[in-house]
């Protein structure tokens, strides 16, 4: 009790996100253009690039420090894209930070619509040896799972497109893939950049409440 007590006298209960959640919600869009604020090298956190390469180390992206990064958010039905013209990449984020469900072929729509574009990436053996496209999926914790659906194509598409996604999502729970980024996020950063270190600590606690 007499932790706790000096706890809270420190102010280590405080957290914007938490307090933000209360007054009108965090939806699934607001989480999408957080971490787009996280990832863009072009934000008023002043980081480049620091915070985009440390997420593409950890899906085993090859990366350059200096790379022209876009990054997109609830732009096209996509909730985070990250784009790269040279080499060329593309790594789409689908968040359910909310629980939401699959919409109808969701992840076949969005590798077709902004990952496929040729005859050449149609078979799982391409994504093997081209790292540089990736599908994130995001879920509060791993009791979500992406839905058979979501994975399989459309029927409007014709038969010649493979039946199955042929590339395989990656899983990131933010209860522990998205905090141990955020973690890897806070430790690149200088001591003196308290204000920038104390965000994104509140924000991966709030994210372990999901």
């Amino acid at each position: 009790m007499a932790k706790k007590q000096k706890d809270i006298l420190e102010g280590k209960y405080i957290n914007v996100f938490t307090l933000w959640n209360e007054f009108t919600g965090i939806t699934e869009p607001i989480h999408s253009r957080i971490l787009q604020f996280i990832l863009s090298p072009h934000t008023m956190h002043g980081q480049e690039n620091r915070f985009i390469n440390l997420l593409l180390k950890r899906i085993n992206v090859n990366y350059g420090e200096n790379d022209e990064w876009i990054s997109t958010a609830e732009t096209g039905r996509v909730d985070v894209m990250l784009k790269r013209y040279n080499p060329h990449s593309v790594i789409i984020i689908e968040n359910k930070s909310n629980w939401a469900g699959d919409q109808p072929n969701q992840l076949y729509r969005y590798w077709f619509e902004n990952i496929h574009r040729s005859d050449n990436d149609l078979l799982p053996e391409f994504y093997s040896k081209h790292q540089e496209y990736k599908i994130v999926y995001l879920v509060p914790n791993k009791y979500k799972n992406i839905s058979d659906d979501s994975l399989h194509r459309p029927s409007y598409l014709s038969e010649t497109m493979p039946e199955h996604l042929p590339i395989t999502p990656i899983v990131w729970s933010f209860e522990e893939e998205v905090s141990d980024w955020l973690d890897d996020c806070i430790s690149s950063l200088p001591e003196e950049n308290t204000p920038l270190r104390n965000l994104l600590s509140q924000y991966k606690e709030y994210c372990k409440t999901l």
